[in-house]
């Protein structure tokens, strides 16, 4: 009995000796640490009515596009290898530290498939943006970028996402367990559990037909209702094309299509993000609408938002640009409701500036005008009167 029992220990040592051997080496991790950061110096003029002591007059402030707040750091830090890792993403705005954008863990049991968990994934794959011009200094009232053809998947909260992506083929499925809590609405919903799930498929030298639905705890953007009302079991169906099929030319377009009007305060959102590119110059065009719900009095009728922007490089690093961007007095109401008389006129805005590029950052001046006012990122609330700004923008990236 003790041979035969030291002849199995035997052979077992050896088994695990030979798999040991054949095992592929663990692939040693990828640790990085990164930053991105954007502050925004500016002087501006104040009306009476937005000045302390009530007498018109200048204001001097440091910002950013989408804050009112500095932010001096921007971290990401991540480990991960090509099955493993996490990312996260710490920030002082205002000398307070805490955490924005991606902020998660993932596996990748398979080629092709993850499995994401954490506090706004933020995954980009299949995003849809139009960042340009304005956007990226001071942004005008009512004015949208981020997420404004195809939504990003895991664009706030507390979520776990599973996502395919592999030779043309995509497909996603999130499930948020509650409101997002810097939704300005969260205060409002009781915790829930939402999906976000979707497919896309590239046809190849054409481009990406994608589409996906967003239960209404999950934070969208577009251009009007960003959350369905407290208490709703509805959601948006969200379909975008992005084109690739001519040289120098990027184009998405991209629907918006609620479960239930009354729960956003429109029936579709269409728009249009078109970007062509010769020799030196970049032209940019931007178009979004969305069409009241029907079922209910008191709509005031299409929203309607434009831009158009050229960039041109000068060379040695400087760059020239300039947007003008559109919004009538419906796209700046966030139900397409009754209007307020100050809005009636809507929002024309522009921007002109100048920036010289570096390795790892840029630095630029540009001057703004808008005919109500910029949306919070400066001193203001007077709608009543247009604003200009004087903003110098500074980056770096690592």
């Amino acid at each position: 009995m003790k041979r035969i029992a030291f002849a199995l220990l035997a052979l077992s040592l050896g088994g695990a000796l030979a798999f040991g051997q054949d095992a592929p080496a663990a692939a040693a991790p990828v640790v990085t640490i990164g930053d991105w950061g954007r502050q925004i110096f500016s002087v501006g003029n104040l009306t009476a009515k937005e000045a302390p002591d009530g007498a018109a007059g200048n204001y001097a402030g440091v910002g950013t596009s989408w804050s009112g707040n500095a932010r001096i750091v921007g971290l990401n830090i991540q480990a991960k290898t090509d099955t493993v890792g996490f990312s996260i993403t710490p920030q002082d705005d205002n000398g307070t530290f805490g955490l924005t954008d991606q902020n998660k863990a993932w596996i990748n049991p398979m080629p092709g498939l993850q499995f994401e968990s954490g506090i706004s994934l933020e995954t980009d794959t299949w995003r849809g943006t139009a960042d340009y011009g304005s956007w990226d200094w001071l942004r005008f009232q009512g004015t949208a970028g981020d997420s404004f053809t195809f939504q990003r998947l895991g664009e706030g909260g507390v979520a776990t996402d599973i996502n395919y992506n592999k030779d043309g083929v995509g497909a996603w499925a999130l499930w948020q367990s509650g409101p997002n809590a810097s939704s300005t609405q969260a205060q409002n919903q009781s915790p829930a559990t939402q999906l976000q799930i979707g497919a896309a498929y590239l046809v190849p030298s054409v481009g990406t037909i994608k589409a996906q639905y967003i239960g209404n705890n999950v934070p969208k953007n577009g251009l009007i209702g960003t959350q369905a009302k407290a208490a709703s079991t509805s959601g948006v169906i969200n379909a975008a094309f992005n084109f690739i099929g001519m040289e120098n030319l990027y184009e998405e377009v991209g629907i918006y299509v609620p479960t239930a009007a009354s729960d956003v305060g429109y029936t579709l959102q269409a728009m249009d993000y078109t970007t062509y590119k010769m020799d030196k110059t970049t032209l940019h065009l931007q178009v979004g609408l969305a069409l009241p719900q029907t079922d209910n009095g008191g709509d005031s009728g299409l929203a309607l938002m434009g831009g158009v922007g050229a960039d041109y490089d000068l060379g040695d690093s400087l760059a020239v640009s300039g947007d003008i961007r559109y919004n009538n007095a419906n796209a700046l109401d966030g139900d397409l409701k009754t209007v307020p008389a100050n809005l009636g006129n809507g929002m024309t805005g522009f921007l002109v500036d100048l920036t010289k590029g570096f390795s790892n950052g840029d630095i630029g001046i540009g001057f703004e005008y808008t005919t109500i006012t910029f949306g919070g990122e400066v001193p203001g609330s007077d709608t009543s009167a247009g604003h200009w700004a004087i903003p110098i923008r500074a980056e770096e990236w690592f």
